[in-house]
């Protein structure tokens, strides 16, 4: 019996837990300086801080005691001291230097504790870190290349849209009023109540979800609409309206629901960005129209392989967009993936009945959900990009808008297998997108002057 507890003792005593004092018990009101109020590093870097402890007065000399330096989150930024009693002077002062490395991206903070048998207190006031992600590739790079490919994604889709048809659209604008709603009260309302619910008192991320589902959408929605034979011209028609209205609400709801109910004074409209941008979509979409018109031979060759390009456009602006932020993945969390299922999914319930509540079409309805529904991965990076976080806090909460987006994205794949399999992947009505009568329409176009005589 006496061999067991001999092995057993040990074990019990290593694992009982450190009784948790109030500061002050063990040796006073010892004090620590970090030489600095704050600590930034970049991931893989090593710094050396500056560390004094004084003013400890142990109130029993002979025990044994020892001062622990470490970092808060190891996974953030590493740094481990231990500073034992033999390493101070008669008046209970000790210097010296600790090295602290940046692991990830991220906060942290350097704690020190004091440890006496199985009593410890940790210091009140510890050093921030903050650890900042190695930059690989400009940001300005990956954003000016996004936009471009979005833009050759909206000049296809401008060669196949019909103006008679965009007049209708454009004289009795229901659709694209449905839209609009959708966009800037509907969604951003989801948007902001799902924030508060899962981030509550954390409102980087929230403002992160709100930017998401308050962002227009782009040429994904555009594409998507085409593989579910929605009606294509009322899906660009309201892409458009979105991204040149976003100049007015953008400003209205970033500057009054961002500022008071977010409570951060640095939130600003990046103008420039969204007006350049709804500019340049406007004239891409205007020269796909115009190339159908004055060169048909030549836009005869979008349309044979207008889906494979349009997938091609759409893979290369997604798969950029992760490639290059590919480490937001490691900030993934349950709310994060609650949130990006939730937005799409309400977005396109709500706005599918609006639709059906105004007698659109169940084309129009459909179009308008998927419209809603597929989330812009660009625009709401760029609007948190001029909000002026801080890094590596930005960082951190991009997280939010990729995993979203790719979510709407996936969800959409999901929605379209099941239509193709149960066989409702159909052409409603006349405004349904077909890619037969458009394949028709361009060679009876190509033919036309084959027959005109001088």
């Amino acid at each position: 019996m006496a061999s067991i507890w001999h092995w057993i003792l040990p074990i019990v005593v290593a694992g009982l837990p450190f009784i948790r004092a109030e500061y002050g018990d063990l040796a006073g009101n010892w004090l620590v300086d970090f030489g600095q109020k704050h600590l930034a590093l970049s991931e893989k870097e090593s710094l050396q801080v500056e560390l004094h402890i004084y003013n400890v007065q142990i109130r029993d000399q002979d025990a044994d005691y020892r001062f622990l330096v470490y970092s808060e989150d190891e996974a953030r930024a590493s740094a481990s001291l231990t500073v034992g009693k033999d390493q101070f002077d008669e008046l209970g002062s000790w210097r010296g230097s600790v090295a602290v490395t940046g692991q990830r991206f991220g906060y942290s903070s350097l704690k020190v504790t004091l440890e006496e048998g199985t009593e410890s207190e940790t210091y009140p006031d510890n050093l921030p870190i903050s650890v900042l992600r190695s930059r690989v590739v400009d940001e300005r790079v990956t954003t000016y290349v996004s936009a471009a490919l979005a833009l050759l994604m909206f000049l296809n889709l401008g060669t196949v849209l019909d103006l008679h048809r965009l007049a209708g659209i454009v004289c009795r604008p229901v659709g694209p009023v449905v839209g609009v709603v959708s966009r800037y009260v509907i969604m951003p309302g989801l948007g902001f109540g799902l924030g508060r619910a899962l981030w509550p008192g954390q409102w980087p991320l929230q403002l992160a979800l709100f930017y998401t589902a308050l962002a227009p959408s782009g040429g994904l929605a555009n594409v998507c609409t085409v593989f579910c034979k929605g009606n294509l011209n009322l899906s660009v028609a309201t892409t458009t309206i979105n991204s040149l209205l976003a100049l007015a609400f953008l400003p209205v709801w970033i500057m009054v629901l961002g500022r008071l109910l977010y409570d951060d004074e640095d939130l600003a409209v990046p103008f420039g960005q969204i007006s350049g941008g709804a500019a340049a979509l406007v004239a891409c979409v205007a020269i796909g129209v115009l190339l159908r018109l004055c060169v048909p031979k030549t836009t005869r060759f979008i349309f044979r392989f207008l889906k494979p390009l349009s997938v091609v456009l759409s893979l290369c602006l997604v798969g950029l967009t992760v490639g290059l932020n590919w480490f937001v993945f490691e900030e993934f969390t349950w709310q994060v993936l609650v949130a990006a299922i939730s937005l799409p999914l309400a977005g396109y319930l709500a706005t599918y009945l609006l639709s059906k509540l105004l007698c659109r079409s169940a084309t129009d309805a459909l179009t308008l959900a998927v419209e809603n529904s597929v989330l812009n991965m660009t625009m709401p990076i760029v609007l948190l990009q001029s909000s002026q976080l801080e890094q590596p806090q930005l960082d951190l909460v991009l997280v939010m808008p990729i995993t979203a987006s790719l979510v709407s994205l996936l969800l959409f794949v999901l929605f379209y297998i099941v239509r193709r399999c149960l066989g409702w992947n159909v052409r409603q009505d006349e405004d349904g997108f077909d890619h037969k009568e458009l394949m028709a329409a361009a060679e009876h176009e190509d033919d036309g002057p084959h027959y005109q005589r001088p």
